[in-house]
């Protein structure tokens, strides 16, 4: 029923026809099982537990309820227990009898209606349904009312009467501290009732008193740790999971704790993770693929039916968006066939575009088509589902202006995503979500293939499915999924999509990690099918921002800078270098991975083009021969209003060049970050292209805003935190 849910793990060999400049590198990659994501079940089937009955149908805690909830084909039904006056277990949610029954009505003077204050008997005469009809006219039944409230002994013997011996029980001791006792009435009943010895029996509570009071008088019996937020509040996750392994099998987070984190605490002491309670299919879909082992909700039918299916599993993306084109990007759990429906209307009632693609293993079930004979400045919607579920998942993006117009522009930027330690949640993507920017531009090190995740305990990623691993685990990020979903993206690679300061033609993990980087990213066939990651972008007559590939083409690190070195390739520098000349927009943007001055890498290993011989003059390394080449075709060809955007660095800095001493400005390097990785503060720049530092600031989780108006002849950029707060914000005079 819900088998194979975990993507990409069975066996199979992927030949990778990797082209320039890699072609040295070309062999077939072996696709196999690793072993280490802990972002996944531990068990071969998720559990659909129906919170309190299918009590999004019907009276919660009734049998009508917990009839429903088999119906489903509800994996488990779960009851909440109180005791009565007389010492009688009952299934209820609530302390008290007022929010679900008449109680009131019927026993006006018995405030506040506690259950320990009532006999059995007395709550047996009550009506345990009408309530629900009155709450839920939608779902009103006449046959709901006068539903009454069952024992624990009448609900175990219902559901397996009716469950065909499918249906499990899943049972919480509420309040225990209220009830003296519960808990050996709890074993007395499942004793009763030959379940105690189930496989399909599973204990819950908030109460670890509770629970190890269970697990001394039914050692065998699986019990469930509940957590609320508070519980959790200053917590070591990793010590607390470790700690709890002497009574409980497994724990039940509210859903806004399970975290990647959680997720690999749980995992690695073979702890199950049962969150509460889960009624959106987003949720639903959001948990699964951060490999929980199954999830209570008021709705297991909608949960059963999504699970039985292929499904869309991280959400959707654009990208390479230009004035006709985009492509759009999905990825489903297992094999399917992917719809995808564009359109300017959001009902897609109109003007309907639609394709589809399969999607497969061998890419880790990624798709992306490409969507020709666009409007310009044209706001798109589009939606994609597995072509057997009915569950999608919209986006929308913006094509860019005709070719000769002046529009206003407002783009975001920023990198450095899940390294040292900082893995999801990030801020700062739905604080960018928030602006509605024209486009998203990822700097580079969108995942952190060499650092120790719970996606990859044991880095650096060796194997494909380690490093699609990686973009997975990012992608369970709520903000980052919100922003690709909102708005166009266009991706570039750095180090940490393969391995720290590689350079390209000469390390082995190159055809990997950028085999990923594809899959993961809509990325146009312009930029990906020779692997040469470099285009240029127009938006309108406002904006060229040519993007530039550092990684694929470079020289070792290692070696001595001169002539012969090079960070672009000849290739790439003389393409650059025409577009520079040829681009008649009022900004010319250069997305570049690495920065100009701030010396990267490591002592005679110099990463960025700074050869930092202000720290160390007998460093021989770095690229500043060939920057020099760039800049000094900028400033003899006169170009203006030249803007270098980068992250890499883990710091903010905004910095102005005069590179020929002549006391104007050349040209202008931008830099924020992280979004989610180390941060420390900025230190001294190198000097051979006359910098001067406008800004810098470290410490903090930030990205950055430019905003270009033609009108007004000025281009802006902002340094925002996380939050949203400006940190600085400095406008440029654009020159004619």
């Amino acid at each position: 029923m819900k088998k194979s849910l975990i993507a990409g793990l069975a066996c199979l060999s992927l030949s990778a026809a990797v082209a320039a400049p890699y072609a040295v590198l070309a062999k077939p990659i072996e696709i196999t099982d690793n072993g280490q994501s802990t972002l996944r079940p531990l068990t071969s089937d998720v559990a659909v537990i129906a919170h309190r009955g299918a009590s999004a149908y019907g009276p919660e805690h009734t049998l009508a309820a917990y009839k429903q909830a088999i119906t489903m084909k509800a994996d488990y039904v779960e009851f909440d227990l109180q005791m009565t006056k007389d010492g009688q277990l009952i299934a209820m949610h609530d302390e008290t009898l007022a929010r679900t029954t008449n109680a009131k009505e019927l026993y006006p003077d018995r405030a506040p209606w506690r259950v320990k204050d009532f006999t059995l008997d007395e709550i047996k005469r009550l009506d345990a349904g009408s309530w629900f009809n009155k709450a839920y006219p939608n779902q009103a039944k006449t046959a709901y009312i006068g539903e009454k409230v069952p024992t624990l002994e009448e609900a175990i013997n219902f559901v397996k009467q009716h469950g065909n011996g499918k249906a499990g029980l899943y049972m919480e001791t509420k309040a225990p501290n209220v009830y003296p006792g519960m808990e050996e009435k709890v074993i007395e009943i499942l004793k009763k009732t030959n379940v105690l010895n189930d496989e399909k029996l599973f204990l819950e509570s908030f109460s670890e008193e509770s629970l190890r009071k269970l697990h001394n008088l039914a050692p065998n019996v699986k019990l469930i740790q509940l957590y609320t937020g508070k519980m959790m509040a200053g917590k070591d996750v990793y010590q607390e999971m470790k700690r709890i392994t002497d009574y409980a099998s497994g724990v039940g987070p509210s859903k806004e704790l399970v975290l990647p984190k959680l997720m690999q605490a749980a995992h690695q002491n073979k702890l199950l993770v049962h969150p509460w309670t889960v009624n959106s299919r987003d949720d639903m879909v959001s948990l699964t693929s951060l490999g929980v082992d199954g999830q209570f909700t008021n709705y297991p039918d909608q949960f059963e039916n999504l699970l039985d299916k292929p499904f869309i599993s991280h959400g959707v993306a654009s990208g390479d968006v230009t004035s006709s084109s985009a492509i759009l990007w999905t990825r489903t759990n297992k094999q399917a066939t992917v719809q995808f429906e564009i359109s300017t209307d959001s009902t897609f009632k109109h003007n309907k575009i639609v394709k589809t693609s399969p999607s497969d293993q061998a890419n880790d079930f990624t798709v992306k088509v490409n969507v020709n004979g666009l409007k310009p400045d044209t706001t798109y919607y589009y939606r994609a589902h597995a072509v057997s579920s009915n569950y999608t998942v919209n986006g929308t993006f913006k094509t860019a202006p005709e070719e000769n117009s002046l529009k206003p522009l407002t783009m975001v930027w920023g990198g450095d995503t899940g390294g040292q330690g900082e893995i999801p949640p990030f801020k700062s993507f739905e604080t960018m979500a928030a602006l509605n920017p024209d486009f998203f531009l990822f700097s580079g090190d969108t995942i952190y293939a060499d650092n120790a995740t719970p996606a990859v305990p044991n880095p650096p990623s060796q194997k494909v499915e380690d490093f699609w691993a990686k973009y997975k685990e990012n992608r369970t990020d709520k903000g980052l999924r919100s922003l690709l979903q909102k708005t166009g993206t266009f991706a570039i690679w750095d180090d940490h999509e393969v391995i720290n300061d590689f350079s390209g033609p000469s390390q082995p993990l190159t055809p990997t990690g950028l085999s990923a980087f594809k899959n993961y990213w809509p990325i146009s066939s312009e930029r990906s099918d020779a692997d040469k990651l470099y285009q240029k972008y127009s938006w309108g007559n406002t904006m060229d921002m040519i993007i530039l590939n550092n990684r694929g083409y470079r020289s070792p690190n290692t070696q001595a800078d001169g002539p012969d070195k090079t960070m672009l390739g000849d290739e790439q520098l003389n393409w650059l270098k025409q577009q520079l000349l040829e681009s008649d927009a009022k900004v010319k943007l250069i997305a570049t991975s690495v920065p100009i001055s701030i010396p990267t890498g490591k002592a005679m290993a110099r990463d960025g083009w700074a050869n930092a011989d202000n720290i160390n003059p007998k460093d021989p390394t770095g690229y500043e021969n060939e920057f020099k080449k760039i800049s000094d075709f900028i400033i003899e060809k006169e170009i203006k209003n030249v803007f270098f955007v980068t992250t890499d660095v883990h710091f903010a800095e905004v910095i102005k060049y005069d590179a020929n001493q002549d006391g104007k400005t050349d040209y202008n390097e931008l830099i924020s970050g992280p979004i989610g990785a180390v941060n420390i503060n900025p230190g001294t720049l190198d000097p051979t292209f006359g910098p001067e530092k406008l800004y810098a600031e470290g410490k903090f989780f930030n990205f950055g805003v430019f905003r270009v108006d033609p009108a007004k002849q000025q281009a802006t950029v902002e340094i925002q935190d996380e939050n949203g707060k400006v940190h600085f914000s400095h406008s440029f005079e654009l020159e004619d």
